[in-house]
This record gives C-alpha cells, sequence and structure tokens, in this order.
C-alpha cells in the first residue's frame, strides 16, 4: 500500500503537475491515485499526451529540492518507532508530574502557626514508607495539627476541604473521649 508521498509522486510522474496540484488533488479525490488524474485532465492541468508510465525515475533526471525536502522529513519521522514514542511521552508525563510535585506544597499547621512546609514530591515519596508517613499524620491529626496543600495551580478536587474535614473529625474524636473520661 503506497503512502501519502508516493501516491503524489506518482501523481507528478503522470502529470507533471506541481506538489500543491497532486496534492489538492489527491484530497478532491478521497486519495484515488486515478481519480485524481482524471480530476487533473477535466481541470486542464495536464495535457493528455503528457501521461506516460515509468516504473523508475530515468537516468539523469534531476530531482527536485521539494522531493528530497520531503525524503528527509519522512525519513526523520520514521527513525522514531513506536516504543521510543512512548517512552518520551511516558517521560514527559513524569517531568510534568515531578515539575507539579515540586510546585505544589504540603503544609502543616498547628494552632494558626506553621510546623512544616516541603514539596509534595517529599510526601509522595514518604508514602513509600506509609507504615511511617500514615501513623505520624494520624497522630498528627489528634495533635490538632491542620494539613492543606499550597500551589501554583488550582487542585481539581479541593483536598483542603478533605483536610479540614479529616481534621475537625479527629477534633470532634479527640473531644468525645475526653468528655468520657
Amino acid at each position: 500500500m503506497m503512502d501519502r508521498l508516493e501516491k503524489v509522486e506518482l501523481i507528478r510522474e503522470k502529470t507533471g503537475v506541481s506538489y500543491d496540484d497532486a496534492q489538492a488533488a489527491l484530497a478532491a479525490n478521497n486519495d484515488d491515485v486515478l481519480d485524481a488524474i482524471v480530476w487533473l485532465e477535466r481541470l486542464g492541468k495536464v495535457e493528455t499526451t503528457a501521461a506516460r508510465h515509468t516504473t523508475a525515475a530515468e537516468a539523469g533526471s534531476p530531482i527536485s529540492a521539494e522531493m528530497v525536502a520531503a525524503q528527509e522529513s519522512y525519513e526523520r519521522a520514521s527513525k522514531k518507532t513506536k516504543i521510543g514514542t512512548l517512552v518520551e511521552r511516558l517521560l514527559s508525563v513524569i517531568e510534568r508530574l515531578c515539575r507539579k510535585g515540586l510546585d505544589t506544597t504540603f503544609v502543616v499547621e498547628r494552632r494558626g502557626e506553621r510546623i512544616v512546609a516541603l514539596p509534595v514530591l517529599v510526601l509522595v515519596i514518604g508514602i513509600l514508607v506509609w507504615w511511617v508517613t500514615l501513623p505520624l499524620l494520624i497522630v498528627g491529626l489528634f495533635l490538632e495539627c491542620h494539613y492543606r496543600f499550597e500551589g501554583v495551580d488550582k487542585v481539581t478536587v479541593n483536598l483542603n476541604d478533605m483536610m479540614d474535614a479529616a481534621s475537625e473529625g479527629a477534633t470532634t474524636l479527640k473531644d468525645s473521649f475526653k468528655k468520657d473520661e
């Protein structure tokens, strides 16, 4: 199956029209080469006697600068494999997430005073040792610590409201235990 560049080149060989005309003819005729050639003939862009059949470039015929540029572009694009493209995308996503993790800050406050402020990326790494991090966060709630996120972008889900609700829940639970004593 021929790619678009090969079809355009074939139309040019058969009709002698420009790349623009060949490409327009293909677009107007749903990428059908024969219909594109007939379409160009009907528009008068081609002499019907000028159409000829060749299977290879004639010896000594110059290759146009447009064709050389198109071929180089095609070769550059085809060098990237699908896996290479996927890896490139994955690295781009990881880079954006790391940047977001450094630009967003996890803040711990107690009685209105800031105790700790660290990049969310550090918190995410801390989650890898969840058996330490999670109990510290829970104990902090009972010690009247409040958690929130600060960042340069708006957070889609309002995490700060959820953090406030967790703090209020811990305070309510702590107060109910004090009343029982």
